[in-house]
């Protein structure tokens, strides 16, 4: 059997795919079944305080969501490219590595891949966004060589990587029937990125460095949009922005808990002791007790992970909905808020407009018209979001939209391109 792979580690689901019989350049690739019967597996791992054990993807959230004690840890690639990467966090009363975390749930995959083909995989492609950080260079060769080091250190000896956005187009140019220039739209849970690429019908050349036109990134995507919602219409309803008296004249709660309340990596800092008496002296000034006590529940109970599981979710629905019931009777029995699409798309119209600016730096970089681009090929989780699609879409008037796997393509692209410079004569 081949003893190679392509893996897309992702902020919110993974996914890695194999060939599937022989050894060469033309047999058929797809992606190993990794949970539930699907190729993706959700980017999450449980800490099981009773039984000590490490528990992966959506098994690992249902356990936290059950009750069952622990520490859940979500969007794990977001570490990458974070001051985070070079920090150690309490697990099983030690302090582990985050990347050591993240070896862990890379290995998980691995071994579900090796075990699916009855072979050791030693050789990788690894997907990776175009910008690991926005803004610092060195971060972003930093986070791309730890993912190396991470990827040696499971049992790869032989790993390369590939641009996310680039490797779905490899997907979309397996369909195609002529040459196409297309732009590529890959939003996922911690980036968006976007390619302009040449694409050919058969076989296509390992080196796309004539065809790739452009190549662009903003560190903005399906977390933001997540935090962006649950800081206005959940935290609220714990108290954020409400007033508390202070010592010449009232003053707002402050809203550092509520931030850190809807990022993950930061939510178990909220559990101590230290924090929690903070918040009752709050509570002593605060006009709207009921408010600072629901959000007392929620720290106590450490229900942090599923206010955010729950947003996700409903944040999700609402791209086939019009509304949704957020249903949060866990913090409060008959708590709910009736959220509408309208909702979400005015807390992630600022992120958009970032990202519409980003679509527009490419197509200057690239040298083509709007005009010129005959196709959109949409993948990723977050580019479901219809107002997201129509802004994109509105610029390219004379372009086929095209909708790809949203958590497959990336994954069967890099298999491809593993394929090509693993696979042999």
């Amino acid at each position: 059997m081949p003893s190679f792979c392509g893996f897309d580690f992702g902020t919110s689901n993974s996914t890695i795919g194999v060939a599937t019989i022989g050894v060469g350049k033309n047999n058929p690739c797809q992606l190993v079944m990794l949970e539930n019967n699907k190729p993706t597996m959700r980017s999450a791992i449980f800490c099981d305080a009773e039984m000590k054990e490490w528990v992966f993807g959506q098994e690992g959230v249902n356990s936290y969501l059950e009750g069952v004690p622990g520490r859940l840890m979500m969007s794990l690639k977001s570490v990458l490219g974070s001051p985070l990467m070079e920090d150690k966090t309490v697990i099983f009363n030690e302090y582990i590595p985050y990347s050591s975390v993240l070896a862990r749930f890379m290995q998980h995959v691995k071994q579900r891949a090796e075990k699916s083909i009855q072979s050791e995989l030693t050789q990788v492609v690894l997907g990776r966004p175009v910008l690991f950080d926005d803004n610092n260079l060195e971060k972003d060769r930093l986070a791309q060589n730890t993912l190396e080091k991470i990827a040696r250190d499971i049992g790869f000896k032989e790993v390369s990587f590939q641009f996310e956005p680039i490797a779905a187009a490899m997907t979309y140019e397996m369909r195609i029937k002529q040459e196409q220039l297309a732009l590529i739209v890959d939003m996922g849970g911690g980036t968006s990125d976007f390619t302009i690429i040449r694409l050919h019908p058969g076989a296509a050349p390992l080196n796309r460095s004539q065809d790739v036109l452009a190549n662009c990134g903003i560190h903005i995507a399906g977390t933001d949009f997540d935090q962006r919602l649950s800081l206005k219409v959940v935290m609220p309803l714990l108290g954020m922005g409400s007033m508390m008296s202070g010592s010449s004249s009232d003053i707002e709660i402050p809203s550092m808990f509520y931030h850190d309340l809807t990022t993950w990596h930061t939510l178990s800092n909220l559990y101590d002791a230290k924090t929690l008496t903070h918040i009752r002296s709050i509570r002593a000034r605060a006009y709207q007790k009921n408010l600072l006590d629901r959000l007392l529940h929620v720290l106590k109970t450490k229900s942090g992970h599923h206010i955010l599981n729950t947003v996700e979710t409903s944040k999700q629905r609402l791209s086939d909905e019009m509304d949704v019931n957020l249903n949060l009777d866990f913090i409060e029995q008959d708590l709910n808020v009736l959220l509408q699409r309208q909702e979400l798309n005015a807390v992630i119209q600022d992120d958009l407009e970032k990202i519409i600016l980003t679509i527009q730096d490419a197509v200057k970089i690239s040298g083509v018209k709007f005009t010129d681009i005959n196709a959109i090929f949409y993948t990723g989780g977050s580019s479901k979001i219809p107002l997201i699609r129509d802004r994109i879409t509105a610029m390219f008037p004379q372009a086929e939209v095209v909708r790809g796997d949203a958590f497959g393509s990336v994954g069967l692209g890099l298999t491809l391109e593993a394929q090509r410079k693993y696979g042999g004569p």
